[in-house]
């Protein structure tokens, strides 16, 4: 039985037997760590309607649907990368089908020197304790829930690590979810992890292919030591029938920093949950994103940055538009800690309205226990407003045009912030390739 107010769920034994043995079962302490995420997800169920932070994105369907093991599935042949994956300049390209690496797919995994790209599951078979310092130690199950669903079945992902002072370079990650018959899951764990000093760029292309339903469930754990920089751009477009729920937890030390943006553009339910604790003094963490639904689409961005340690720096700017029957989720929490003085924290979500039929709801926290600090968070959600429209029909543009221009100018603040120059433009091109699509 599950606690009350809480859902059961459909990855019990059904779903376990099919899965067979999993990586890494012969070493204790991973085996402990599924065994304690089987026995928190057992207990508790996935998160129900009563549950605070997950009560905007509610998960009945979810649990009523039959999914198997997507390693299982002997009818999913992928052989090339889907069309409305973008170029990304420059950059290595590594392809996970259903959550393991296709090398067929990718570009080689060991062109750059410093460099350590993996597949997890020969990673947690062949050298697991080189993943000891990190899984499961940044994103626990005992807090989150799809984490505890993810690190209960984990068995496939991506493992990136840099050398110190690795000078840079960027990766684009291509997820493709892909299912047959039957609708399946999927929970890669991914970790990346950057030296002292080092620079890397990561762009992820979330895509599926039509099908039956699937369930992606990614882990993603990052560590930066003192004065490592990431950069992070995540798109999800998934297929319509696709439920997306990922979960990003990130430790800071010292003068490191995370970039990190997430556009949300397809999916039947997609839930992107970003968790940074700044651990070291002058860390700083920048987290912004846009979300553009339609039809049925659920989108919920969920934040949570914590200030641990004094002269940490972070800012949020989330921007949606809505149309259809849609609904977009933002929460933001951000929790500055007693000893953590001198923070500098800000946060702003703002939601447009293209029809009357979707819905937004907006949850920004602020828990402060230090008192010189600069905190800040904002919030509105509206219509197109009537005078610009008036003001550009009045000089000469249609209707259409017109509120194509206002919608792009609006979702263009939030896509401006990102800081790579190539990720940006494509970005843009995304965002611009929703607007026409819709005929906004």
């Amino acid at each position: 039985m599950v606690a009350t107010g809480l859902l059961d769920h459909p990855f019990k034994e059904g779903y376990a037997a099919r899965l067979g043995a999993l990586p890494g079962a012969a070493h204790a302490w991973i085996d402990g760590l599924r065994q304690t995420a089987r026995g928190i997800l057992n207990a508790s169920g996935l998160p129900g309607p009563k549950n605070e932070a997950w009560k905007f994105t509610p998960l009945g369907e979810l649990s009523k649907i039959p999914f198997i093991p997507a390693a299982t599935a002997d009818d999913i042949d992928v052989r090339e990368v889907p069309r409305g994956v973008p170029s990304i300049p420059g950059a290595q390209r590594v392809v996970l089908v259903n959550g393991v690496v296709n090398t067929a797919l990718s570009d080689p995994l060991d062109a750059l020197p410093g460099l350590r790209i993996e597949s997890f599951k020969q990673l947690l078979v062949r050298e697991p304790q080189t993943l000891k310092p990190f899984l499961g130690g940044i994103a626990s199950s005992g807090a989150l829930p799809l984490a505890a669903l993810n690190a209960a079945y984990m068995a496939d992902g991506l493992v990136i690590m840099t050398a110190k002072n690795f000078a840079g370079a960027t990766l684009h990650i291509v997820s493709i979810g892909a299912a047959g018959a039957e609708p399946l899951a999927f929970h890669p764990r991914n970790i990346i992890a950057l030296e002292t000093g080092a620079r890397l760029t990561v762009v992820e292309t979330h895509i599926g292919l039509p099908g039956q339903s699937y369930l992606a469930n990614p882990v993603t754990e990052i560590s930066l030591a003192d004065n490592a920089s990431l950069r992070r751009y995540v798109s999800v477009a998934e297929d319509a029938d696709a439920f997306h729920f990922a979960t990003t937890s990130v430790a800071l030390a010292a003068h490191s920093s995370f970039e990190t943006f997430h556009l949300g553009l397809g999916g039947a339910k997609v839930r992107q949950e970003v968790r940074a604790a700044l651990n070291g003094a002058g860390a700083d963490c920048c987290m912004n994103g846009v979300y553009a639904l339609t039809a049925k689409q659920h989108h919920d961005l969920t934040t949570v940055v914590e200030h641990h340690v004094p002269h940490g720096t972070s800012s949020q700017l989330v921007k949606g538009v809505v149309d259809g029957q849609s609904h977009g989720v933002f929460q933001g929490r951000i929790h500055v800690a007693r000893d953590a003085q001198k923070t500098d924290a800000r946060q702003l979500h703002k939601a447009l309205f293209l029809s009357k039929g979707p819905e937004v709801d907006c949850k920004p926290e602020l828990e402060i226990f230090a008192d010189d600090v600069q905190c800040a968070h904002g919030a509105a959600t509206g219509e197109l407003d009537r005078e610009h429209l008036f003001y550009l029909m009045a000089r000469g543009l249609d209707r259409d045009t017109a509120r194509a221009l206002l919608v792009a100018g609006f979702l263009d603040e939030a896509v401006a912030t990102i800081s790579d120059e190539n990720v940006r433009a494509v970005f843009s091109d995304m965002v611009n390739g929703w607007l026409k699509r819709r005929g906004v």
